[in-house]
């Protein structure tokens, strides 16, 4: 496999902002795209990564460089340009994603439109929400649940305005904070440890100044294999009698519906293309832990089952064993880096440190956003003791998946059921926490719910992707803080106007329009009617996942033939796995055919064919759903 050929700094044209425009422009097209088809219609570009809708951006003005290249005889986009677009939307649609913002919009007004006597919300916590991060205008709520009238009436979009400006900064101080991280670590991870970055390869080649991997023969083979694939599956919704590929996912647990097989809950099996071959390039110990532990998981659940235990509580407390786990492997990183930590903390300190000094400005960076979210979280009622250790399991989530991404490639990550407030109400109960920290909690739902399209390894992707372009990183910086402030006010401004239109409760849009708030404000009611003490088993189990997850590491660092990864014990009742093991299985059994019949030069010759399996099934995917969008229509859904 070539690798990419990245032009010199002097290809680039001399205006760095061009990208960054292009980027910028690009956003409300990609948001409104996003809109169509995740609330609109059940198609999810965004719980896989690198998403798909990016790619298709990035191969549609990769083809039109060359057309203007064929005419002007010189690029009108250099690398660098394409890359900044490449981050700039991803970060946008991460933004604009089924687990960030459309939470947050749904959250906003829900209280108080659905307060009803029976549920007695506004007794429980109405007058606790924050007026400035709420909206409870009757008229501008009435408009925006049933629709049929337009956000461009100052009734109705006067009461959004406060809230919609302080969520934006909120949302901008989160992940300016993410960016220091990245900043921190950035030389760790990507000058000495030389981490591989598997997601970024597809982008890249893409990208290339000169396109060695769009004139491999394999790589063509592999585009048309899953294309093919992709547009026979789009015209099958069309002529039903046309056989269909069945690569998406699909349930299996008819095969296990008597005792004791169908206390394994539910199996499913799928064989996308793109995440076949994307997962072609995560490391072969970690796909096969991947489906080894998914099925342990499996075979927990039937062992107990078969003995009585079921009705237990959350019984076998996946969620816990898994937070332990990541807790674990982060503490283990951090240990690995310690010399990288001090000599940062050096650096701050005006002492001596091999770091530059604008590791120094990321430090004192992060210690502006916590005050910044102290004072915040403690304005909306937060306890000021709580507020620390909310954020710093977040950031600690943040930072495991971050280096999981950068590490080992992994394109699915929920963790689902890992919220900061979850282990906080493990450790302590409801009963020890007010009302106001419970709104609170409930309030930050939106950026802790699900983290399948965490933001921050897309910001690490970016340092590394333009350290490969010699770029330098301020550029970078400017590029991610301009993309999350537009991107911020363009999905609300983008969601309000379908939903003046349509209407929230309409039935037009998705289940989760409503289900978010419903969730949210449910559970909050129960915290408050139903207060709980310390859950002893949860953190019984945390402390299991734990040292599970510890005694795996060792193990892998005593013996090196030992076979399983931590992360596959981590992540084996994750949503990812759930729907997607069997993709994981699939590269599996693929990649370690080739290395054993092969060799290394066959694994490198192979790579070509399976970024393209990943770049021909998201491209004729984006297609499909671009038709849809068009035909007002949910035809074929590509994902999942």
């Amino acid at each position: 496999m070539h690798s990419p050929v990245l032009p010199s700094k002097k290809d680039y044209p001399a205006n760095p902002y061009i990208g960054i425009a292009f980027g910028v422009l690009l956003i409300p097209l990609n948001t409104y795209w996003i809109a169509q088809l995740e609330v609109v219609r059940y198609t999810h570009p965004t719980l896989v990564v690198p998403f798909f809708n990016v790619i298709f951006i990035l191969l549609f003005f990769t083809i039109c460089n060359q057309v203007v290249v064929k005419i002007w005889r010189r690029p009108l986009l250099s690398q660098l340009d394409l890359i900044t677009i490449y981050l700039m939307l991803s970060v946008s649609s991460a933004i604009a994603s089924i687990d960030f913002l459309q939470v947050l919009v749904s959250n906003m007004g829900h209280a108080f439109y659905f307060a009803t006597p029976e549920n007695e919300w506004k007794t429980l916590f109405c007058d606790s929400l924050p007026s400035w991060l709420v909206v409870s205008d009757s008229d501008a709520l009435e408009g925006y649940y049933k629709g049929g009238t337009t956000l461009y009436s100052p009734h109705h979009f006067k009461p959004w305005i406060v809230p919609i400006l302080i969520w934006t900064g909120f949302i901008l101080v989160l992940l300016f904070m993410m960016l220091c991280l990245c900043r921190i670590v950035r030389w760790q991870w990507i000058e000495k440890e030389k981490l591989t970055y598997p997601i970024i390869h597809l982008p890249l080649e893409i990208s290339a100044g000169k396109p060695f991997f769009f004139r491999n023969k394999l790589m063509w083979i592999g585009l048309l294999l899953a294309a093919l694939i992709s547009l026979n599956n789009g015209l099958h919704f069309f002529f039903p009698a046309l056989p269909e590929f069945p690569v998406k996912r699909h349930a299996i647990s008819h095969f296990f519906n008597e005792r004791p097989w169908n206390l394994m809950g539910s199996v499913k099996l799928s064989f996308y293309p793109f995440v076949i071959g994307v997962s072609f390039l995560i490391p072969l110990d970690l796909l096969f832990s991947c489906w080894v532990f998914y099925w342990l998981y499996k075979a927990e659940r039937l062992l107990i089952g078969s003995i009585g235990w079921q009705g237990l509580n959350r019984f076998p407390y996946q969620n816990e064993q898994a937070f332990g786990a990541v807790v674990s492997l982060t503490f283990f990183l951090l240990w690995m880096g310690k010399a990288q930590l001090r000599d940062v903390v050096l650096t701050a300190r005006k002492k001596e440190g091999s770091n530059p000094p604008s590791e120094r400005v990321a430090v004192f960076g992060l210690i502006a956003g916590f005050l910044f979210l102290l004072l915040v979280s403690t304005r909306v009622g937060m306890s000021i003791a709580v507020v620390p250790i909310f954020f710093g399991f977040y950031f600690l989530i943040s930072f495991f998946i971050t280096r999981m991404r950068a590490e080992l490639g992994l394109c699915v990550h929920g963790l689902g059921g890992l919220e900061p407030r979850r282990v906080i109400l493990a450790g302590i109960g409801t009963k020890a926490l007010s009302k106001e920290t419970l709104v609170a909690f409930s309030l930050y739902g939106f950026f802790n719910r699900v983290y399948r399209n965490h933001p921050m390894p897309h910001l690490l992707e970016g340092f590394k992707m333009s350290v490969m372009v010699g770029s330098p990183a301020r550029w970078l910086t400017l590029a991610v803080l301009l993309s999350v402030l537009v991107s911020s006010v363009v999905v609300f401004w983008v969601y309000l106007d379908l939903y003046y239109q349509f209407g929230a409760s309409s039935g037009y849009f998705g289940v989760w329009t409503l289900g978010f708030g419903r969730e949210t404000f449910t559970r909050l009611q129960n915290w408050i009617l139903f207060p709980t003490e310390t859950d002893h088993a949860g953190l019984s189990f945390m402390g299991i996942g734990f040292l599970i997850a510890s005694m795996l590491t060792f193990l892998r660092m005593r013996f090196l033939w030992f076979p399983l990864h931590p992360l596959g014990y981590a992540m084996a009742g994750d949503w990812g796995m759930s729907n997607l093991w069997s993709c994981f299985f699939t590269s599996f059994l693929l990649k370690w055919a080739i290395f054993k019949y092969g060799g290394l030069r066959s694994y490198r010759n192979a790579v070509p064919l399976f970024l393209g399996m990943a770049l021909g099934d998201l491209t004729v995917g984006s297609l499909w759903s671009l038709i849809g969008v068009f035909m007002d229509e949910t035809i074929y859904q590509p994902f999942p």
